[in-house]
């Protein structure tokens, strides 16, 4: 089967999809990736996929580039006549998908979020659903990573309920993410955050609950590790909470085990998730989560068992979370997160996930 995966970036594609690439490649498929290129675009050249170098800005509002991406789709498309197209990611879901439908290619959406315009309620909300059910509106399977999506999906008449998939986000790969020794009792305790430098990870309200904290507990430290978003502010506050000494900025890293390796607790104060990865990789290692009590988070924690919650878009009750935490002995730290990796081991595994993609993909090229 011909298979094109349409997606933004080939950051996100690499970490949260690459075996559902090659398990498709290994089957036999024929593999196009269409995204924004970067050097993990390597890694999928080396697996005998087709790239596609693609002009998508993720975030950007520019009407006359987003024609000009949809017009991009529509040549891709007669170019390389693919039998079926997995997309991902706003502007695929919508651009790609539109241009399928008038292609009569069948096509299979993944909604792992629905992103801050949709979230807000504003005009650009408005205008972002409107968009959705276009892109949307002739998959054969609109994937959902978390049952919140799905219902926002099908009640905002997104796409009809028998076309919904539910699966447990992108899971996580247990190989990748074995379980790591928790830190000792002479280490340091620190907080880990993971992700994308803008206001809706929560970003602000770590760098806020850092600064109470590293004033009453010298032993704590708060360290955070993602990439800069484009046209989000919150990256100059990290760089300047660093420069006081209250954080730690540890930049983007391809690799992030060895940083939960020496971490205490994985922080995630977001303010919409998917299923956050983040926090599956976490816990999959073995610690502790700290977490906002919203869909895409919540799952992956039991509350006072592996993890601790708090009110999104607060720092205050963030800073509680963590004060919680802190009380814990080190050896009850260490029994959170055990019990965390056994969690994500039964419930998030990545090779359920891919399964049921494939399965899909397999029904919809039957013609099923």
């Amino acid at each position: 089967m011909r298979i094109l995966i349409a997606i933004n970036q080939a950051r996100v594609l690499y970490d949260f999809k690459r075996e559902l690439v090659s398990a498709a490649l290994k089957r036999g498929d024929d593999v196009y990736l269409s995204f924004e290129e970067d050097f993990r675009a390597e890694y999928f050249e080396g697996a005998n996929a087709k790239i596609i170098s693609t002009p998508i800005d993720p975030r950007g509002v520019n009407p006359v580039r987003d024609i000009a991406l949809y017009l991009f789709y529509k040549r891709l498309l007669a170019k390389i006549r693919p039998d079926l197209v997995l997309t991902f990611t706003i502007k695929p879901n919508v651009y790609c998908g539109r241009a399928c439908q008038q292609a009569k290619i069948p096509y299979l959406a993944t909604i792992s979020g629905l992103g801050s315009a949709v979230n807000a309620g504003s005009v650009l909300g408005v205008v972002s659903s409107w968009l959705y059910r276009v892109g949307l509106g002739g998959a054969a399977r609109v994937f959902c990573q978390n049952e919140a999506i799905a219902r926002k999906v099908v009640d905002d008449q997104l796409a009809r309920p028998e076309k919904i998939v539910r699966v447990s986000g992108s899971g996580v790969d247990l190989e990748r993410f074995p379980y790591l020794e928790y830190p000792g009792s002479d280490d340091p305790i620190e907080l880990l955050f993971i992700g994308r430098l803008m206001r809706d990870k929560g970003v602000v309200e770590f760098i806020d609950a850092a600064r109470v904290v590293r004033d009453r507990r010298s032993d704590v430290k708060f360290r955070i590790l993602g990439a800069p978003e484009r046209r989000c502010p919150e990256y100059g506050q990290v760089v300047a909470a660093a420069k006081e000494g209250i954080v730690e900025y540890l930049g983007y890293q391809l690799n992030v085990s060895p940083y939960i390796a020496t971490s205490s607790a994985v922080v995630l104060p977001s303010y919409h998730e998917g299923l956050s990865n983040v926090l599956l990789e976490g816990a999959a290692s073995g610690r502790p989560l700290l977490a906002s009590n919203i869909p895409g988070c919540a799952e992956t924690f039991d509350e006072g068992d592996t993890g601790f919650g708090f009110e999104p878009k607060n720092s205050d009750a963030l800073l509680g979370a963590i004060w919680r935490f802190l009380d814990r002995t080190r050896e009850e730290r260490r029994e959170m997160g055990r019990r965390g990796r056994e969690k994500i081991a039964a419930n998030f595994d990545r090779k359920t996930v891919v399964d049921a993609y494939l399965r899909e993909i397999d029904k919809v090229g039957a013609g099923k």
